[in-house]
């Protein structure tokens, strides 16, 4: 059993959320980026992925990840 990918919101810093099983990171990364377009300032997005032993490893992405979907839609226009 591979590893399993998950998004972890949080939204108005209080109330938890859970998106996937994503089949992989490109597809959680694009998820990740569309569900932050839609996020307020006081949201949280992390990734987690659940290894084959059942343990989680959760991480915040950088500011820069979410950057580059703004900087991909400015040469688009």
């Amino acid at each position: 059993m591979e590893k399993t990918l998950y998004l972890i919101g949080v939204h108005q810093g209080v109330e938890p959320f859970v998106q996937g099983p994503f089949q992989d990171e490109n597809k959680r990364d694009f998820a990740a980026k569309s569900t932050h377009r839609k996020q307020k300032a006081d949201d949280s997005l992390f990734w987690a992925d659940v290894d084959q032993a059942g343990g989680l490893i959760e991480g915040s992405y950088m500011a820069g990840f979410f950057r580059e979907e703004y900087e991909d839609t400015e040469n688009i226009r």
